[in-house]
Protein backbone atom coordinates (compact mmCIF):
# COMPACT_ATOMS: atom_id res chain seq x y z
CA UNK A 1 0.00 0.00 0.00
CA UNK A 2 2.90 2.36 0.68
CA UNK A 3 4.12 2.01 -2.92
CA UNK A 4 1.16 4.13 -4.04
CA UNK A 5 2.05 7.09 -1.81
CA UNK A 6 5.86 7.16 -2.11
CA UNK A 7 5.86 10.01 -4.63
CA UNK A 8 3.61 12.21 -2.52
CA UNK A 9 5.58 11.39 0.62
CA UNK A 10 8.88 12.19 -1.11
CA UNK A 11 7.51 15.49 -2.43
CA UNK A 12 6.18 16.46 1.00
CA UNK A 13 9.51 15.60 2.61
CA UNK A 14 11.45 17.65 0.06
CA UNK A 15 9.09 20.59 0.60
CA UNK A 16 9.53 20.46 4.38
CA UNK A 17 13.32 20.23 4.06
CA UNK A 18 13.28 23.17 1.63
CA UNK A 19 11.23 25.27 4.04
CA UNK A 20 13.67 24.46 6.86
CA UNK A 21 16.65 25.43 4.69
CA UNK A 22 15.01 28.71 3.65
CA UNK A 23 14.13 29.55 7.25
CA UNK A 24 17.65 28.83 8.44
CA UNK A 25 19.20 30.90 5.66
CA UNK A 26 16.82 33.87 5.29
CA UNK A 27 14.48 33.50 8.28
CA UNK A 28 15.71 36.48 10.30
CA UNK A 29 15.38 38.83 7.32
CA UNK A 30 12.00 37.46 6.27
CA UNK A 31 10.46 37.42 9.74
CA UNK A 32 12.21 40.59 11.00
CA UNK A 33 13.59 38.74 14.02
CA UNK A 34 16.98 40.41 14.14
CA UNK A 35 17.34 44.17 14.64
CA UNK A 36 21.04 44.26 13.81
CA UNK A 37 22.74 42.15 11.20
CA UNK A 38 25.41 39.68 12.18
CA UNK A 39 28.68 40.72 10.52
CA UNK A 40 29.78 38.56 7.65
CA UNK A 41 33.28 37.23 6.99
CA UNK A 42 34.43 40.38 5.18
CA UNK A 43 33.51 42.57 8.15
CA UNK A 44 35.43 40.30 10.52
CA UNK A 45 38.40 40.36 8.17
CA UNK A 46 38.40 44.16 8.02
CA UNK A 47 38.18 44.47 11.79
CA UNK A 48 41.00 42.03 12.44
CA UNK A 49 43.43 43.74 10.03
CA UNK A 50 42.35 47.30 10.76
CA UNK A 51 44.98 48.12 13.40
CA UNK A 52 48.34 49.75 12.76
CA UNK A 53 51.48 47.66 13.02
CA UNK A 54 54.52 49.29 14.53
CA UNK A 55 58.04 47.94 14.27
CA UNK A 56 60.38 49.08 16.99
Amino acid sequence: MFHVYWAATALLTMFIVGVIIVMLRWGPQLCKLRHTAIPDERDWGRKSYDHNISYS
